[in-house]
């Protein structure tokens, strides 16, 4: 399919007031789909929105940071949550899991083209929902990523379950983080991401949160600037397990470790419950 014959991605605010009438739907109202995609289109690359995605995180080099991708993938993979064929309710759907991959170097003069997908549930696992994007230009692939999420009501902890605490790797070494609600406020505007979870304390309780909590891929982001400005080589990959929700406002510690050359590890660890909030691995591009 090219991009001429492929709808224009939505924005991000379109995107969640247009859901807002099918995102309470019950499961016989829609037709459960084992697998299927959509295609969509974007007008070339923002620069001027890379550059404001770049100082809000410090990411000290010219390239689009891998990261900043999300942001298109995010919003291919909301479309596809509304499109009548999901058979899943869309509230209480909570970010499990990430993965990003650059391929290649965009170039500004050029349009996008974004392949989202909903992958089939293996036999036997209902708890959670992944989606793949594969994003391309001129038949050139610049980036592969994937996104798990786990279905509301599944693998709750039950009351009273004693909660055994955790330590940060001692390998890694270590920096004081502070997550505030006007950062993370900043990152909605800076994103589009409005999702009340991370901007509501009251609509945040009502999806079983304590309060508001911080958006997991400005965490990621975050990760993704230190990594690379520590390193001083552009990230070629990074991937996050969200093990729990970071509660605004909070004390973190981030961690790093390289396990050769352009391979590591990192963690953000929670402190005050002694709980690890979020793991994943990185690789860079060679020296």
């Amino acid at each position: 399919m090219t991009p001429s014959a492929s709808p224009r991605l939505p924005a991000l605010p379109a995107l969640l007031l247009a859901g807002v009438a099918n995102c309470w739907r019950r499961k016989e109202q829609v037709q459960t789909t084992p697998g299927f995609s959509r295609h969509f289109a974007v007008s070339g690359i923002d620069l001027a929105h890379i550059e404001r995605y770049r100082r809000f995180f410090d990411f000290r080099r010219s390239t689009p940071p891998l990261t900043y991708f999300y942001l298109l993938a995010q919003r291919a993979q909301l479309a596809l949550m509304f499109d009548r064929r999901f058979p899943h309710s869309i509230p209480g759907l909570i970010h499990s899991g990430n993965e990003l991959r650059l391929h290649a170097i965009p170039r500004a003069d050029s349009n996008l083209e974004i392949q989202v997908s909903l992958l089939p549930q293996a036999t036997g696992d209902t708890h959670k929902v992944t989606f793949t994007v594969e994003v391309t230009q001129a038949g050139r692939s610049l980036l592969s990523g994937s996104s798990e999420y786990r279905l509301p009501g599944k693998r709750r902890r039950l009351p009273g379950a004693p909660v055994e605490p955790e330590e940060p790797p001692e390998s890694l070494v270590a920096a004081d983080w502070q997550f505030e609600k006007s950062l993370i406020r900043r990152y909605a505007r800076l994103a589009g991401d409005y999702n009340p979870i991370h901007l509501s304390a009251v609509l945040a309780r009502r999806f079983g949160f304590s309060g508001a909590i911080a958006h997991g891929m400005y965490v990621v982001a975050r990760a993704a600037a230190t990594i690379e400005n520590g390193s001083s080589r552009p990230l070629l990959a990074i991937s996050a397990v969200f093990r729990r929700p970071i509660h605004l406002p909070a004390h973190a510690v981030f961690g790093c470790q390289s396990l050769d050359a352009m391979q590591g590890a990192y963690s953000v660890f929670l402190p005050d419950d002694n709980r690890l909030a979020v793991h994943g691995l990185w690789e860079t591009a060679p020296a």
